[in-house]
């Protein structure tokens, strides 16, 4: 009895030692498998992967073992394990898979034949469950996590790699287009301080070297010299000849200009006919003034192109540092007002700066202010002064003189303010009015009168330009009732030149419809008699200048002998202006002049005493 109960007791020892020796080796298996990842997934994935393990497609385990044992089942996890496979034992006839320890996968159908091992299986599911499954969701959760380490880093790393292994090409193509850009701006640069037409620096160039030249000048006690230079009757080589032209002779000037160029000097185009000069100068002004001069004079050179010669002539300003500004734009300022003062006096001369021309220049901004709201104020008038018919005697037309007289009763000379007025443009409603309110006097005048005569309107070179100016003038027309053959409208010889295309347009339209052309101060112009079969005119008024002394002085009664008698023979009437003396009228009636004008007969009345003496005529 104690032999059968001590074999029993060795049974059950053995079987104990049996089941925890075959849990001890799930365990280890189980740890292999999730070393080789296997059991991470879905169970298809685990089979696929012990098929791998054992060299054997997974076609091979299903086919081979379902027809002796039944199904193949796959690596059980959790529940699923007693409806699965089994490892249970050493083979050491099976392939060598972990280390030194075998695996045979055994079907599910023979398990189950296997009551003993139920709670075996039992015991190997709850190992597989809590070690195999758990451990797998935190490893997966750390792969996960891993993984994204890994692929972060790898990116980074070909990122580096590729980074790397491009920077040379990189760093080329950054070196090339930092070249390139800043070859560009300095091209940029260049072009925005280079006059385009003669290559000259231009006026922002000219600036940039004039505050420095003044900076320099100031740490020794310098000086420098500032020369504005303008073309004179430049307009007229653009509109005679075309426009090509007048660039070329730019050109030649700019080269003239740098020909002179000393070290030092700095040459630049402010713009249109206007040149820069910029130079130090010593302490003596006679030495000064003698540059200027030699520049001055170094510039007057005629100017060739297609046989046809220009007289080169300019008119210059000039200011010093420190005594007429102490910045280059005051400098500059000073250049530019004296320059003007030069061309006001005449051109073709140089004229330095002085503080009269600022108070000139201060003078003429107030005046600017008070014609901006002249017209607006009813601060125009117009006079008249009478044409007489010389044969008989009468009065055959009145000329139409703007004057501005300001509220405190100051006449201002139109000498003053009419160039002004051109520059700022206010002089093109001026004459609209002008014209207007001489058409709207003269037709009241003949209503009054019972009287046919003329009025002669003066019109300005701006006025004149514009693109609707002959519609304007016939507008004016229709509307105070003036018959077009009783306007005659006035502009100089200058004026028609400078836009000769532009004029001959507007005033052949005019005269299609009875208007009539009156050239004024004919012979001031050196060009006249060659201009005189293009400009259309039917009227030349002789310039005051060529009737003066026409009764003391033989030349200048022949010339405007010469003059009446060359109008007369191409079929054009004469008005000779200016006449003051009764000599001077004896002589133009010997000579055959068809009308006369000037104080002699009557100053420019304003239109109440004008009308009184026409009707007492």
């Amino acid at each position: 009895m104690e032999l059968l109960i001590s074999e029993n007791r060795c049974q059950r020892n053995t079987i104990a030692l049996r089941l925890l020796l075959l849990n001890f080796t799930i365990i280890i298996l189980v740890i292999t498998f999730a070393y080789i990842r296997l059991g991470l997934t879905a169970p298809h994935y685990l089979c696929m992967a012990a098929a791998n393990v054992l060299t054997l497609s997974t076609y091979v385990i299903f086919y081979s073992y379902r027809k002796d044992s039944g199904w193949i089942g796959y690596i059980p996890i959790g529940g699923q394990f007693l409806n699965t496979m089994l490892l249970m034992m050493f083979v050491p006839a099976v392939t060598n898979t972990f280390s030194s320890i075998y695996i045979v996968v055994i079907a599910a159908v023979f398990m189950r034949r296997k009551v003993m091992f139920v709670a075996i299986s039992l015991v190997l599911a709850a190992d597989a469950y809590f070690f195999f499954f758990v451990e797998a969701k935190n490893f997966v959760l750390s792969s996960q996590i891993l993984a994204g380490i890994l692929t972060w880093s790898l990116l980074i790393i070909i990122s580096l790699l590729l980074v790397s292994s491009n920077n040379r090409k990189l760093m080329e193509r950054f070196f090339t287009l930092q070249k390139d850009t800043l070859d560009k701006a300095e091209q940029i640069k260049h072009m925005a301080s280079t006059d385009r037409l003669t290559l000259l620096p231009n006026r922002f160039s000219a600036y940039e070297f004039l505050e420095q030249a003044i900076q320099q000048a100031s740490a020794v006690n310098g000086r420098v010299c500032v020369i504005w230079v303008n073309i004179d009757n430049f307009q007229m080589i653009n509109d005679s000849v075309g426009y090509a032209t007048g660039d070329q002779y730019l050109r030649f000037f700019a080269r003239k200009m740098v020909h002179m160029f000393t070290p030092g000097m700095h040459v630049s185009r402010s713009g249109g006919d206007e040149f820069n000069l910029i130079m130090d100068v010593g302490d003596k002004d006679t030495d000064f003034i003698n540059t200027v001069h030699a520049i001055w004079k170094a510039c007057q050179s005629p100017f060739q192109v297609a046989g046809v010669s220009f007289p080169l002539k300019v008119s210059m300003g000039v200011a010093l540092y420190p005594d007429h500004g102490q910045t280059a734009e005051q400098l500059l300022k000073s250049a530019d007002v004296a320059m003007r003062k030069a061309k006001a006096g005449g051109k073709h001369q140089f004229r330095i700066f002085d503080e009269t021309m600022r108070l000139d220049q201060l003078y003429k901004r107030k005046l600017e202010d008070a014609l901006q709201g002249a017209l607006a104020q009813n601060q125009f008038t117009l006079h008249f002064q009478k044409q007489i018919h010389v044969p008989s005697g009468e009065v055959k037309g009145y000329e139409a003189l703007l004057r501005w007289q300001q509220p405190d009763g100051v006449y201002i000379p139109p000498s003053e303010w009419i160039q002004l007025a051109e520059e700022t443009g206010l002089i093109v409603p001026i004459g609209y009015w002008v014209l207007q309110t001489a058409c709207h006097t003269a037709r009241k005048w003949q209503i009054a009168s019972q009287m046919s005569f003329t009025i002669s309107v003066n019109i300005s070179a701006l006025q004149l330009m514009q693109y609707d100016f002959a519609d304007q003038v016939l507008a004016i027309l229709e509307e105070t009732g003036l018959d077009p053959r009783h306007l005659v409208l006035e502009l100089t010889e200058t004026l028609l030149i400078q836009s000769l295309e532009t004029s001959t347009n507007h005033l052949n339209l005019l005269r299609d419809k009875g208007v009539r052309i009156a050239l004024d101060d004919f012979g001031k112009g050196f060009s006249s008699l060659s201009y005189i079969k293009q400009l259309p005119a039917d009227i030349i008024k002789i310039d005051k200048s060529f009737i003066d002394h026409i009764d003391d002085s033989t030349v200048d009664r022949v010339i405007m002998e010469s003059i009446i008698s060359l109008v007369q023979r191409i079929d054009k009437e004469v008005v000779a202006e200016g006449v003051e003396k009764q000599e001077q009228l004896l002589i133009l009636q010997a000579v055959g002049c068809d009308f006369v004008q000037g104080y002699y007969f009557s100053k420019p009345l304003p239109e109440h005493q004008a009308f009184h003496a026409l009707v007492q005529v």
